[in-house]
């Protein structure tokens, strides 16, 4: 297995050397990433998930999921194997065993192989059904505390269905139910502790997301009362499959005109001279997101660079992301962050409004969010600390007047992929956009 590792991580990397002209998508490297990805994630689960289980003092995890209706956190512990077989209704548990470390086990009808890294065993059960193999584990170790994932707040930590949940007490009876508590501190923290090889993946994930939105937004793909923001859509799109990337979230684009309201790719304006264009992107590689926000201007016949007011509005959202930085403080609640960097950029005139979270397995983590403490909304994400190694998509908005465009408001939108270092020191991962690109 060591070797096997080595083979497919050395290879990906070799692959992803190459120029982005020169990407050549093939079954080989196909197979490094994915490879990668679950040699990964099991490595981490390896390291990180007991010790974190005995500091949420959680005897046994239960993950209970059915064909069509998967488990989010099974993203984690080997997804649903290469096959794509879901299970009609499996059970992953994962046992602090005491002297004898982690004891991981599949119970289900579709069990790959490569679900042989995660689990010490796998049980393929028949006519009988999962419930005997279920409530046979269970009794023999007989758990004082069973984490489940059911959460009011965190999604990624809810994914027990009422169904599944009813069938897990009809199984290992009603005298667990009391040890029954919430997978989601627990699962909070495992995706908040990031790895080595997940930071190389993720600094991979947004270099190539900044090269791609880089020329999305040039003349190679934008042709002025040509290129409509759909064409710019459908670039980004065929360009990311193009280069082999998986699936994370679709491009959004809008634009701001003068005179008119904002319109965005669902009416697919042409672009025209004087557009302010704005663009939400990320890849996928290995099982971890990218997330950024980029903006042009297109120029007007004349103009060498954009108007001041612009220039002036996209300085100001500069000015911003240092302060937003400078509030980072590790342990640091997410609403507290937001709070002191807007209130620090209100007495600076700058008009601001911070929305920034974690990133990594999702592209909204299950970590903190610095953005409104609406608990309906956002669930306990704005009162989540932040983590040191924490990836954080630092995103934000800022508005101003701008003089050349009748005083009319326009609005900086941005988002870089950043890493919080335990000194608290914030890198950016690529870029960051320092100005607005031009179009000519």
């Amino acid at each position: 297995m060591i070797v096997r590792a080595v083979v497919c991580i050395a290879l990906f990397v070799s692959l992803s050397t190459l120029s982005v002209a020169g990407i050549q998508i093939t079954p080989e490297l196909i197979r490094a990433r994915t490879e990668r990805e679950w040699i990964v994630k099991a490595e981490k689960m390896r390291q990180h998930l007991l010790p974190l289980m005995r500091a949420h003092e959680i005897d046994l995890w239960i993950i209970l999921s059915r064909e069509n209706a998967p488990d989010p956190a099974l993203e984690l512990f080997g997804g649903y194997g290469i096959t794509g077989w879901y299970g009609h209704r499996n059970a992953y548990l994962f046992y602090d065993a005491g002297v004898e470390g982690l004891e991981t086990m599949a119970l289900g009808t579709h069990l790959s192989n490569h679900l042989d890294r995660f689990y010490d065993t796998k049980i393929l059960y028949g006519e009988e059904g999962l419930s005997p193999h279920l409530r046979e584990y269970v009794d023999d170790r007989s758990p004082t505390r069973i984490a489940i994932n059911q959460s009011r707040t965190i999604s990624m930590a809810d994914g027990l269905t009422a169904e599944l949940k009813d069938y897990l007490l009809q199984t290992i009876g009603e005298t667990y139910r009391a040890a029954l508590v919430s997978s989601e501190p627990l699962l909070v923290e495992y995706v908040s502790t990031k790895t080595d090889a997940e930071q190389a993946i993720q600094r991979e994930a947004s270099q190539a997301t900044f090269r791609i939105l880089r020329r999305a937004f040039s003349n190679e793909v934008i042709q002025p009362r040509q290129t409509s923001l759909l064409d710019v859509h459908y670039w980004i799109t065929a360009e990311w499959k193009r280069q082999g990337f998986e699936f994370n979230f679709p491009a959004s684009l809008d634009l701001q005109r003068r005179g008119s309201e904002m319109l965005d790719d669902s009416d697919d304006p042409v672009i025209q001279p004087g557009d302010l264009l704005h663009v939400d992107f990320g890849v996928r590689t290995s099982g971890i997101v990218a997330d950024q926000q980029k903006m042009a201007y297109v120029l007007r016949a004349g103009e060498t660079e954009p108007p001041a007011g612009l220039r002036s509005a996209f300085a100001r959202s500069a000015r911003m992301a240092s302060i937003l930085v400078d509030e980072f403080r590790v342990g640091r609640t997410g609403i507290a962050i937001k709070t002191a960097a807007e209130s620090r950029a209100l007495d600076e005139g700058i008009d601001s409004l911070v929305y920034s979270h974690a990133q990594g397995n999702w592209v909204h983590d299950a970590g903190v969010w610095m953005i409104h403490d609406w608990p309906d909304r956002y669930g306990g994400h704005p009162r989540f600390r932040l983590r040191a190694g924490e990836w954080i998509s630092l995103e934000f908005s800022v508005s101003e007047t701008v003089p050349e465009w009748n005083d009319q408001p326009v609005t900086i939108m941005r988002e870089e992929d950043t890493l919080v270092h335990p000194d608290g020191r914030v890198e950016y991962l690529s870029g960051p956009q320092r100005e607005l690109w031009v179009i000519n």
